[in-house]
């Protein structure tokens, strides 16, 4: 038996089970060209209620918004059929398109999701030949209902990283929590202050009871409210802030050296030895090498004080356990402590202070790199849409691009 062609159009290119197309037509609707499809219910009209087969009493008309064919929209004109039932009095009968009475379709809020993954807002109404404040309304619609079953789909954690994001002008940060297992973001809060770790520690205490690791930087807030909810010895700080603190007191005992120097060799210094010195020995070519020892024959003092610096961030390269490691790093704080640098000096007192935490770095080897990359992907898309006004949107676009909220999408074909 052939298929009808107004139930193939419904069924196959439209996905409405039960519908059928009376009429297909180009409108234009506010500077925009629009695909009009008249549909009507195809199954046997009786009162939602009671469910008794009644006579058609009239019909009522409602435009949804569907879907997008060639960057036009698609809109519904959906012909709603009404009984006048004995029992209940005069009811409509129900529909399956959208929920409740919004404007767009099930279909349309899942095509949206979809694109706005990739897409800023209004790439994706041109896409779709939507208005960008109809993009902006599905979309939000659409991230909130989902967020409902975030917590169902966020697993267990045993290795996470916690750092800042700025997401506006002026000093406006926002905490990243991020799981290290899959690089995926599990939430964001206002601020990058010891409350806001401990309110995104408290809101996933369920996901964190095999909790094992938790990287960072060398924040005190961080720091204080991880020691706080869990421990010490969960703290494990990231090896290449390591490296970015002790090239800054390097520099500044560079610019210590240069200063008394006549402005010709200060220049020279600068220009020539500045990378140098700042580069990792296991990164050196052999140009890089007899440079070294040029500068070895030129100006002993920096040589010194690069050798200082590869001594200690060399300890974080070898293979060793926590006992070794600390006697290490003792040495290394009495050597730089009878230097004649106060950089060095300040840079031994603040290891020492922290060396119960640093040790864990030889016990779990876990660095907050794919925070960092994480946070990347979050500036391209403020970049992307140009900044977001709205805190809430913001943090929802961001659990929508690299976190789990999409999990929760599972009726979209």
């Amino acid at each position: 038996m052939q298929v009808p062609l107004e139930k193939q159009l419904s069924e196959v290119l439209l996905k409405l089970q039960g519908y059928s197309v009376d009429s297909i037509e180009e409108v234009e609707y506010k500077g925009r060209k629009q695909i009009q499809v008249s549909i009507k219910s195809s199954l046997p009209l009786c009162c939602p209620i009671c469910k008794t087969e009644l006579p058609i009493y009239d019909t009522r008309t409602r435009y949804i918004y569907h879907a997008s064919i060639l960057g036009r929209a698609i809109v519904l004109n959906l012909k709603r059929r009404r009984v006048n039932c004995p029992r209940c009095g005069v009811k409509t009968e129900k529909q399956t398109i959208a929920e409740n009475k919004k404007r767009h379709s099930k279909h349309l809020e899942c095509c949206v999701l979809e694109h706005t993954v990739k897409l800023d807002n209004k790439s994706t109404a041109n896409l779709l030949g939507l208005s960008p404040s109809t993009v902006y309304r599905i979309d939000k619609a659409g991230l909130i209902k989902l967020e409902e079953k975030l917590m169902e789909n966020t697993p267990k954690m045993e290795h996470i990283s916690i750092d800042e994001v700025a997401h506006k002008k002026y000093h406006h940060y926002a905490t990243v929590l991020t799981n290290q297992e899959d690089s995926k973001v599990i939430d964001i809060y206002p601020g990058k202050s010891k409350e806001s770790a401990l309110a995104l520690f408290k809101k996933y205490s369920d996901k964190l009871t095999w909790l094992e690791t938790v990287a960072m930087d060398f924040s005190h807030s961080y720091i204080s409210a991880t020691k706080d909810y869990f421990a010490e010895h969960y703290i494990v700080f990231d090896r290449f802030h390591l490296s970015q603190y002790v090239n800054r007191c390097l520099e500044k005992v560079r610019r210590e050296i240069q200063r008394d120097m006549p402005d010709d060799i200060r220049y020279i210094i600068k220009k020539h030895t500045r990378w140098l010195i700042l580069r990792r020995e296991h990164n050196m070519t052999q140009w890089h090498i007899d440079r070294l020892e040029q500068l070895k024959h030129d100006n002993e003092q920096l040589f010194e004080a690069y050798l200082i610096k590869e001594d200690l961030l060399s300890i974080f390269d070898k293979d060793v356990d926590r006992y070794a490691a600390k006697i290490m790093l003792t040495n290394w704080c009495n050597m730089a402590s009878k230097s004649p640098y106060q950089a060095y000096r300040t840079l031994a007192k603040s290891i020492r202070n922290k060396i119960h935490i640093l040790l864990n770095w030889f016990v779990k080897h876990i660095t907050n790199a794919k925070a960092e990359a994480v946070n990347n992907i979050i500036k391209t898309l403020i970049r992307r849409a140009y900044g977001y006004k709205d805190f809430d949107y913001f943090r929802l676009k961001v659990l929508q691009r690299c976190g789990y909220l999409m999990k929760g999408l599972t009726h979209y074909n």
